[in-house]
């Protein structure tokens, strides 16, 4: 696992801990030793880990730099591009607009991936405006709210043995080659191809949340 309570710039704060209530974070600091003397604590309500840098938003509004919701259909299929990040575009109905999964997210992009076109997501993060490219959505969550059916053909079987049959080629049927039998009426059977993903919430994982970003363990809780 990774460090991430310590700062890893040359700072005077030694650590620090969130939590859900202040006795909470005074029972993790009483867990902690540390090598060298502590000259004061702090405890004090944050807006961290809440998800106020969020605004639903529609695909036609997004502009640079700012933080969004925004729900709608994948259009076309994820694709990977050098560096090993990981796009694919979401039409809201008022306009497209590209999301991304960059490589340090790493398994997160898995999750992308397994999207297809026709999926309705809802995506959460900032939005980035690099030089010569139209304005991404930096994903720091991802809801799949609902999954398209794929489907593919695959050789029917033989209704003597059960074996696949082979297909003598275009409109000239198929033939068993254990039973030697030919069935020129039989047609291509349509299955449905099990999904990679399921539907739910996910996060990028802590190296790379932003710190107003809500961890979804945090969804469990009423009040924050």
């Amino acid at each position: 696992g990774e460090i991430r309570i310590t700062p890893h710039t040359p700072c005077p704060v030694l650590y620090g801990i969130r939590g859900e209530t202040p006795e909470a974070v005074l029972r993790a600091h009483q867990l902690v030793k540390t090598l060298e003397p502590v000259e004061f604590t702090i405890i004090y309500k944050t807006n961290q880990g809440t998800d106020e840098h969020l605004k639903e938003s529609k695909a036609s509004e997004i502009k640079p730099y700012i933080s969004v919701i925004l729900e709608g259909r994948v259009v076309g299929n994820p694709r990977t591009i050098p560096g090993g990040h990981v796009i694919f575009t979401l039409d809201d109905g008022t306009g497209k607009v590209d999301c991304a999964a960059y490589e340090p997210t790493r398994s997160f992009r898995e999750i992308v991936r397994g999207l297809r076109e026709g999926d309705l997501v809802r995506v959460f993060g900032g939005v980035r405006k690099e030089p010569g490219l139209p304005p991404t959505i930096n994903l720091e969550k991802l809801s799949i709210l609902e999954l398209v059916p794929i489907f593919k053909k695959r050789n029917p079987r033989c209704p003597n043995c059960g074996k696949s049959l082979k297909s003598e080629g275009k409109g000239k049927g198929y033939s068993c080659k254990k039973c030697g039998r030919h069935f020129p009426q039989a047609k291509p059977e349509i299955e449905e191809v099990e999904r990679g993903v399921k539907k739910g919430t996910f996060e990028v994982p802590p190296r790379c949340r932003r710190h107003l970003a809500k961890p979804l363990v945090r969804e469990i809780h009423r009040e924050y």
